[in-house]
């Protein structure tokens, strides 16, 4: 069963979204490269985002998807997002996705954040195999995926729907005793 976990490594922690992060996240979603790699659709209203953002718990409650802010454990700044989705419940897969702010890339998030998600996921639900996939010129984001000992398994071929357009996505890999290279 998933829940929202209380997760922290001292420097960032992941937490439940909140509907005072709308302006914030609102601002962060205005930055061309998220619409460009992720679902996410340009021009995102503050309405789409309160949306999304009070959509969160309606996931949570199927079982299938845990989304939460990544937040700067010193001064509470939202920095991002990460999710955990299970595509497979029955065979114990999740897909981790995530998005930093652009002012805040560059400082090892994202990896932090995959880090806290996937011991969580491994240790406590128990999940059997962890994946990211990312668009094939997302190069920052295989750098994530590869930092946490994700291991690049190949293109899937018009895997996904991008902004109405069917994209290849690059798959990576985790199983619990890989180890980072």
């Amino acid at each position: 069963m998933l829940y929202y976990p209380e997760l922290t490594d001292g420097t960032i922690s992941l937490r439940a979204w909140s509907l005072d992060d709308v302006p914030v996240v609102h601002r962060m979603v205005q930055d061309p490269e998220i619409p460009r790699f992720l679902s996410i659709p340009p021009n995102h209203t503050i309405e789409n985002v309160s949306k999304w953002i009070a959509g969160r718990d309606a996931d949570l409650a199927t079982g299938r998807s845990v989304s939460l802010a990544i937040t700067d454990v010193g001064d509470g700044r939202l920095l991002g997002s990460v999710s955990l989705e299970l595509s497979c419940a029955d065979d114990a897969i999740g897909e981790i996705g995530y998005w930093i702010a652009a002012e805040e890339r560059g400082r090892g998030i994202a990896s932090a954040a995959v880090t806290l998600i996937e011991g969580w996921a491994f240790e406590t639900l128990g999940l059997g195999r962890l994946e990211i996939t990312t668009h094939p010129e997302n190069q920052t984001s295989q750098r994530v995926a590869l930092a946490n000992g994700f291991r690049e398994e190949g293109v899937l071929r018009a895997y996904r729907l991008h902004h109405g357009k069917r994209v290849d996505l690059v798959m990576f890999s985790k199983l619990p005793g890989d180890t980072r290279d």
